[in-house]
């Protein structure tokens, strides 16, 4: 049931499981996290996973008994199933959120579980792939290392946060997108490829292929400004080939989804979080990703409050606003208008318009991301906190219904060997390669 009172369906029939990440700490991520998942299970079965195992961050914004948690998921073998939470009567007396659930990350820190090997790693990635849920939300530690990149999805960003009021952050969100695609790429054109299987002598060329993509991903280097360049270099070399089609694929097949949290206005959230992280992105990684916001958070006292209190702020009353009929009527129609705004169709290429998509223009975005803010700032306005977070999750779910599953989370986290196998099999990237056509 929708709470909004719209009337389209919600639930996805496709497990989802979605990372929230952000560049730096301190602009509200694991908040934004536990809200979000409480929305979204007013739709579904939601599972937050504490994936921030070194700050307990969400045990300690949640008042209730914790009987188990990751410790006891490493330490004692206990089914991840097991260690979930959930809120008491005293929460939620009326049972609203008898959906939502919890893990726990550990009381105090244990090195093993903060910074997990290879082999609790993938202990804990089966486990969460077979969590008993709809929506599965991951509370990642904020920055980037292999603990967090291994659990991000290969294809989108999941959701990052950022803030007006922490520049420094927005901008690191942006490394998080550029390590995902050259993770992507490394795969691709991995021994393990399948496209390596064809090389037959051509060791030399394969070689100088990696070493561009090491090149591209120097910051110290400057003689190829970043993955558009690289793409454009490899078809002006190649023409039209399976290696300059596979980059450029990857580059035009992501998609970037964000969230602004503490939003203080359009225009200074445009030119102090917004603006940056798109120049950003559209400089050092590339401008052919697709770039969806999914809304925004209002800076609250009353958040603020009911993170000291242990009570999530989506657990608070809600403003009480009487409205008539005709209103609610205008009122779902202007949800249903509002759920797509900003969310572009995926993008389908022939080879003409793929050379075309050479020259992507970063003002294109710039602009774009104006104009959608400022369109869901005319209708969503006068939101309350309450709403801020149902807005999120309701084009969370409006993605996830009407786009391919790879372009928002994903149904599993993979393993290197998986995703390669899943790169493959869910694009259109030849496993052969006409080395005949190439001149080294």
């Amino acid at each position: 049931m929708l709470h909004s009172g719209t009337k389209f369906p919600t639930r996805v029939a496709i497990k989802r499981i979605i990372p929230i990440s952000s560049g730096k700490g301190g602009v509200g991520k694991t908040t934004f996290a536990i809200n979000f998942s409480l929305a979204l299970s007013r739709h579904g079965r939601t599972v937050l996973v504490d994936l921030d195992t070194g700050t307990s961050a969400i045990r300690n914004a949640i008042d209730v008994p914790i009987e188990k948690d990751l410790y006891h998921f490493f330490r004692k073998g206990e089914p991840i199933n097991r260690c979930v939470s959930y809120l008491s009567k005293k929460l939620d007396p009326k049972g609203a959120f008898r959906d939502f659930g919890f893990v726990a990350g550990p009381l105090h820190l244990i090195d093993e579980i903060t910074n997990f090997g290879a082999a609790n790693k993938a202990k804990l990635i089966e486990a969460i792939n077979g969590l008993d849920a709809d929506y599965v939300i991951l509370d990642m530690r904020a920055g980037l290392d292999s603990n967090v990149i291994d659990f991000l999805p290969f294809s989108n960003s999941g959701i990052l946060i950022f803030t007006p009021h922490l520049p420094s952050a927005t901008l690191a969100a942006s490394d998080i997108v550029k390590a995902i695609l050259f993770r992507k790429l490394r795969l691709i054109f991995s021994r393990e490829s399948p496209f390596y299987a064809t090389v037959s002598g051509q060791f030399d060329f394969w070689r100088l292929i990696n070493e561009l993509i090491d090149q591209v991903e120097d910051v110290y280097d400057s003689s190829v400004a970043n993955l558009d360049a690289f793409a454009d270099d490899l078809a002006g070399n190649l023409g039209d080939h399976p290696i300059a089609r596979t980059v450029q694929q990857t580059l035009e097949e992501f998609r970037v989804h964000y969230v602004l949290n503490l939003f203080n206005g359009v225009d200074d959230s445009f030119q102090t979080a917004v603006k940056p992280f798109i120049e950003n992105l559209t400089s050092n990684v590339s401008a052919r990703c697709g770039v969806t916001n999914l809304g925004w958070i209002m800076r609250s006292d009353a958040i603020h409050r009911a993170n000291c209190n242990k009570t999530p702020a989506l657990l608070l009353p809600p403003e009480e606003k009487k409205i008539s009929r005709n209103d609610r009527v205008a009122q779902e129609l202007d949800e249903l208008r509002s759920m797509a705004i900003g969310i572009d169709q995926p993008r389908r290429k022939n080879a003409k318009q793929t050379k075309a998509a050479a020259t992507a223009d970063p003002a294109d975005h710039l602009a774009n991301q104006l104009n959608v803010l400022r369109t869901m700032f005319e209708q969503k306005k006068d939101d309350d906190f309450h709403a801020n977070f149902e807005y999120a999750s309701q084009r969370a779910l409006f993605t996830m219904k009407t786009r391919r599953t790879s372009e928002f989370g994903d149904v599993r986290i993979y393993r290197p060997d998986e995703m390669l196998a899943t790169i493959f099999a869910k694009s259109n990237i030849p496993t052969t390669i006409d080395w005949g056509e190439l001149e080294l």
